[in-house]
């Protein structure tokens, strides 16, 4: 009984820690990010197997999410003169797990029955990437991923789910 306690426990932990956001960051050493100031949109690639008009919804909310947090941080959106451009790259693919529990409430051949359980949900990912206007140089780079267990419900917190993904993407930005 204690082993099957245990055991719960662990899934239960292994579960919550499986779901959390991950962030990897990458920049250039030599870039001086002290000077820049104003922003420009570079081009977006969003790849999704939703509706034309979730898509829309989706691209609105990263856009909207990654102006916000880069505003809060002081920056100025400039089309004409940028000191840096912005993009995002992000997407989500199905991932599938599977187990074999024991029933050991009902006896087999072996003494008990075995049940297969799956579980799904979508590995979101996103890359925002920037680059220098005047050098053209990649200057700063994060990658986040997180597995969404509930989709139904990540669209439903559609702006509050993107606004956690970009905050804790672009903390960040700039590098110090």
């Amino acid at each position: 009984m204690k082993s099957l306690l245990l055991l719960g426990v662990a899934v239960v932990v292994w579960n919550t820690t499986a779901w959390a956001q991950k962030v990897k960051v990458d920049y250039d050493k030599t870039a001086d990010f002290a000077h820049y100031r104003r922003y420009a949109w570079g081009d977006n690639y969003l790849l999704t197997s939703q509706h034309p008009e979730d898509q829309n919804r989706i691209d609105m909310a990263l856009r909207d999410s990654i102006n916000r947090q880069l505003q809060l941080k002081g920056f100025v959106p400039d089309e004409t003169s940028p000191d840096f451009r912005i993009k995002y790259e992000a997407g989500g693919m199905l991932d599938a797990q599977t187990g074999v529990k024991p029933d050991l409430l009902r006896t087999g051949t072996m003494g008990y029955e075995t049940s297969l359980d799956v579980w799904t949900s979508v590995l979101g990912k996103m890359k925002i990437t920037v680059t220098d206007v005047s050098s053209q140089r990649t200057v700063w780079q994060a990658v986040a991923s997180k597995k969404i267990g509930d989709p139904k419900k990540f669209m439903r917190d559609l702006n509050k789910e993107i606004d956690t993904i970009t905050a804790k993407t672009l903390k960040g930005f700039p590098a110090k």
